[in-house]
């Protein structure tokens, strides 16, 4: 006799706002029994199920897309127990616009992962990283010398990334001190993850196919197009268009490089000729001090700095400084 289990119900998001592609973490009640439960997940009507990651039934944390509204729900659908519902609601904000000159920065989880690129083939969740502990138990380093664990095990690593991975290595260098038992229940967390991450590559391409096959009918559609105005060849057709804006792309990028250059050049300038004022001081300033001097009455001094200037710059054959 199946058991049919009460709908999904969202009742805390953190952060309840942000920009797009804003990392987010959903807790509710009956958010599913795994990865593979999970079949739908929308925050403001966008469909976010290709950046979930389902956590445990009362947690999951993914990205918020492109959505459709400012303000709005978050959805969450499971195959056991349907479409849910939401107490609460995300509001997303429109990024600010930066300029070519400004400085942004952008923020970066201080958290050791690796390229998901390289890893293709494992079916591995958008948002899984490579956690720097793996076995999920505190870590006691310091017990035994780096040198003489090299001298142990030559040619081998204890680093979990790299091929010659020695777990005999890991455990006498992280958990010398750890009961057997903690290890074993250690042993079932990994196991459970790889089941997880395994099932998981599945329901993530059923539950992005809507967005494949529009991107797919939008791809065909351009197709199309192109092929119709290679055809026809007649003014204003698409690919006209599209080369005309890309000219006036173009030239508006030149145009803006150009004056940004434009400007570096004439900074460069400036900053040159100050340093030139500055290192030659004592000449350019010798006119207004040989008056100032004359005031004064300190004839000697007028006649030290000129004996100094002529000294240093008689037989230059700079026009300035002959003047």
């Amino acid at each position: 006799m199946s058991h049919t289990r009460k709908p999904p119900l969202v009742t805390g998001i953190s952060p309840n706002e942000g920009i797009a592609w804003t990392k987010v973490t959903i807790r509710g009640e009956n958010l599913g029994t795994g990865t593979a439960d999970l079949i739908g997940l929308t925050i403001c009507g966008h469909n976010c199920i290709l950046t979930a990651e389902w956590m445990s039934a009362s947690k999951i944390v993914c990205r918020v897309g492109q959505a459709k509204n400012e303000k709005g729900d978050i959805i969450v659908t499971t195959r056991s127990g349907g479409k849910g519902t939401s107490t609460v609601s995300f509001k997303l904000l429109k990024p600010e616009k930066i300029g070519i000159l400004d400085q942004s920065a952008v923020w970066v989880e201080e958290m050791n992962y690796y390229d998901m690129r390289t890893d293709r083939n494992k079916g591995m969740p958008p948002l899984s990283l490579r956690p720097a502990n793996p076995l999920g138990i505190e870590i006691d380093k310091g017990r035994f010398p780096p040198k003489e664990l090299e001298a142990l095990f030559p040619g081998m690593s204890a680093d979990f990334t790299s091929e010659n991975f020695s777990a005999a290595w890991y455990l006498i260098e992280n958990h010398s001190t750890t009961s057997f038992d903690q290890l074993k229940m250690a042993v079932m967390n990994l196991k459970k993850q790889a089941n997880k991450k395994n099932e998981g590559s599945l329901a993530y391409v059923k539950g992005g196919l809507s967005t494949f096959f529009e991107a797919q009918d939008a791809l065909a559609a351009i197709h199309q197009k192109l092929e119709a105005d290679g055809t026809e060849k007649v003014e204003g057709s698409m690919t006209q268009k599209l080369e005309n804006v890309l000219n006036r792309a173009s030239h508006t990028a030149d145009t803006l490089f150009q004056e940004v250059l434009g400007r570096k050049d004439k900074a460069d300038s400036t900053r040159n000729a100050l340093n030139v004022l500055q290192r030659f001081k004592f000449l350019f300033n010798l006119p207004l001090n040989i008056e100032r001097n004359i005031q004064k009455g300190d004839y000697d001094v007028v006649i030290n700095d000129y004996e100094k200037a002529k000294s240093l710059f008689g037989k230059t054959e700079v026009q300035v400084f002959k003047k």
